[in-house]
């Protein structure tokens, strides 16, 4: 979805009646439906809602987690953090969620088709933590069962080694799980479900990397509320 079709009079309307209802402790999957299909929004628009836009109540939450000054340890939802990255290199819509995170309209439920632009996006996100967070101790989780993830520890051990990072990759069955039980640091996520069940901060990888080395403010659902 391209960045004008967030004007389309139907998804606005779409955007501020999901809020009203979510914002009433309606359910936000019986809300989605009900605001998809009287406005008749696409598969690719419901994501948009469904990720970007949540409750008065969580997003002041969320924002109040965050930090622009992260503090060590790093730990990095790998996956969550390179989807959101390569979903803006592949061209599909990313954008500011009503709770001041990045997040992306991409579905690529764990399956990487384009292998040469993934390793580009390690690059970039190795570079980043060099560039930043040299000194930093750094923890970056991958889920084992997305697919090449054994080939994905080598080519980011490769790139923690050249660029001399503090830091190591740990593949397990749930990185979620094993970043939730972190309590000290700072985690690197826009899962919901992590950041509302930790009390450390959040850092936007995703957001910095784009609008510093892309210089692209990207969208931001709030404008719409």
């Amino acid at each position: 979805m391209h960045i004008n079709d967030l004007y389309n009079d139907n998804f606005i309307r779409g955007i501020k009646d999901y809020f009203y209802l979510i914002n009433k402790n309606f359910p936000e999957k019986g809300s989605l439906k009900l605001v998809g299909d009287r406005y008749k929004l696409s598969g690719e628009q419901r994501t948009v809602l469904y990720r970007g836009i949540s409750s008065e109540k969580f997003s002041e939450l969320r924002k109040n987690k965050l930090t622009e000054k992260p503090v060590s340890p790093i730990i990095v939802d790998g996956y969550n953090v390179l989807f959101t990255i390569l979903n803006y290199r592949l061209g599909r819509f990313v954008f500011i969620s009503n709770d001041n995170i990045c997040r992306d309209a991409g579905s690529l439920f764990g399956k990487i088709r384009n292998e040469k632009l993934f390793k580009e996006c390690t690059l970039l996100l190795t570079q980043f933590l060099s560039s930043t967070m040299k000194e930093y101790e750094i923890i970056i989780y991958l889920d084992i069962p997305v697919s090449s993830s054994r080939k994905h520890i080598y080519i980011i051990e490769k790139e923690i080694n050249s660029f001399n990072l503090k830091a190591k990759v740990i593949a397990i069955k749930s990185a979620d799980n094993a970043i939730r039980k972190h309590t000290v640091g700072t985690i690197a996520t826009s899962d919901t479900a992590i950041i509302d069940s930790t009390s450390n901060p959040i850092f936007d990888i995703p957001r910095t990397i784009i609008e510093s080395y892309f210089d692209n403010k990207l969208a931001n659902l709030k404008e719409f509320l």
